[in-house]
C-alpha cells in the first residue's frame, strides 16, 4: 500500500520523488558522468506547509562532501591550479631533523598559494623544523596535477621566470622566504640544490663573511654549505630583503656553474617556493606563485660576478639518489 502526505495527489508525490532521486544520483555519480535526469531546483523539492518531508533539499546537497583544504599531516599534499592555468602542488613538508611538532597549512580557495595556520614549533631550534612549499613537477612522491612536466637544462634557462609573493607577519619567528631549485642528471636525483633567499627574519650574519654578486640590479650574498659527497649546495641571499620577486633563473644558474656547483647539462626537475622555518611561522603566507617560459628573444638580466669566490669544494663525484640535504645554519 502506498502512503503519501495528506493533501497531495499521486502525480505530485511522483514528481517530487523523481526530483529527489535525480539530485541523489547527481550527488553520488562521478564528476565526469552526466546525470540521467536533470536535477530540479531546491524550490521544486519543497513540500507544502504542514506536510511530511521525505528528503530535504539541504540533506540532498550534503551528500556531496567538499575536499579538505587543510593539510595537517606531515608530507600531506594538495594539487592546485594557478591563475595562469599552470598546475602546482602544495605540501606540508617536515625537515629531515624530525623536529616538526604539528604544522598545518590552509588554502581555502584552492589557488596557487597557502597560509600556515599552525606552527611546526615555537621554541628556539638550531635546525630547520619544516619547509612548507608550493611547486611544479614532482618531489619525493608528491606531483603537481598533470604529472612531472618538462625538465629544462640548467644551461637553457634564459627565458624561464619564477614569480611569487608572500606575507610575513612581524614577530612571527625565525624563518626565510626562499626558492629551492633541484637539479641533476635525471628526475629525482638532486646532485645540485640551489636556494634563493628573498628575506630572513633575523640579522644577516653572513654579510661580512661571504662574497656577493649583482644579479638583475640586486646584491646577493653567496653562502655555501657542507653537503654529502656528490652533492652541491649554494644559496643566494638578497642583501635588501623583499617579500616578492620575479626572477629569471639563468643568471643564478650561470653563477652556480662558475662556482663548480652545477653542470650546464643538469636538468631542473623541481622548483619550490616556501619557508624554511626554525621556529614560529604561524601566519606566513604565499599569495601567488607561477613559473613561466617567456618569449625566446628576451635576454637574461645583467649579471656581475664577484671580485673573489669561495674556496673550491672539489670535483663532482657520481650522482646519488635524491634526499633532502642537511639544512644550512640560520
Amino acid at each position: 500500500m502506498t502512503i503519501r502526505p495528506a493533501g497531495l495527489s499521486a502525480r505530485r508525490v511522483l514528481s517530487v520523488l523523481t526530483a529527489v532521486a535525480a539530485v541523489t544520483l547527481a550527488a553520488t555519480a562521478p564528476a565526469s558522468a552526466a546525470p540521467a535526469i536533470a536535477p530540479a531546483s531546491a524550490a521544486s523539492l519543497a513540500w507544502p506547509a504542514g506536510t511530511a518531508s521525505l528528503v530535504s533539499p539541504a540533506r540532498a546537497a550534503s551528500l556531496v562532501s567538499p575536499a579538505s583544504m587543510t593539510l595537517c599531516r606531515s608530507w600531506q599534499s594538495m594539487k592546485v591550479t594557478g591563475t595562469d592555468g599552470q598546475r602546482y602542488v602544495i605540501r606540508n613538508k617536515p625537515s629531515v631533523n624530525h623536529d616538526d611538532q604539528g604544522m598545518c597549512l590552509s588554502d581555502p580557495s584552492r589557488h596557487a598559494g597557502f597560509i600556515i595556520t599552525r606552527s611546526p614549533g615555537t621554541a628556539a631550534s638550531p635546525k630547520v623544523r619544516a619547509y612548507p612549499y608550493i611547486a611544479n613537477g614532482c618531489f619525493e612522491g608528491a606531483c603537481a596535477a598533470g604529472g612531472e612536466g618538462p625538465m629544462p637544462r640548467a644551461g637553457s634557462l634564459g627565458n624561464y621566470t619564477v614569480s611569487w609573493a608572500t606575507v610575513t607577519p612581524p614577530e612571527s619567528g625565525v624563518w626565510n622566504v626562499s626558492l629551492d631549485l633541484w637539479l641533476g642528471p635525471r628526475r629525482g636525483v638532486g646532485t645540485s640544490e640551489i636556494m634563493i633567499w628573498l628575506k630572513y627574519s633575523k640579522p644577516s650574519w653572513w654579510a661580512k663573511r661571504y662574497p656577493s654578486v649583482e644579479i638583475d640590479g640586486a646584491k646577493w650574498y653567496l653562502v655555501p654549505h657542507t653537503t654529502a659527497p656528490g652533492r652541491h649546495y649554494i644559496s643566494f641571499r638578497r642583501a635588501s630583503p623583499v617579500e616578492s620577486a620575479t626572477l629569471l633563473l639563468a643568471p643564478f644558474m650561470a653563477e652556480a656553474e662558475r662556482l663548480g656547483d652545477l653542470s650546464p647539462s643538469a636538468l631542473l626537475w623541481c622548483a619550490q617556493a616556501g619557508f624554511e622555518i626554525w621556529s614560529g611561522g604561524r601566519g606566513l603566507q604565499i599569495t601567488r606563485f607561477s613559473i613561466t617560459r617567456l618569449t625566446p628573444d628576451r635576454k637574461p638580466p645583467h649579471h656581475r660576478p664577484p671580485h673573489h669566490k669561495p674556496p673550491h669544494r672539489g670535483s663532482v663525484p657520481a650522482p646519488q639518489p635524491c634526499r633532502k640535504l642537511s639544512q644550512p645554519a640560520a
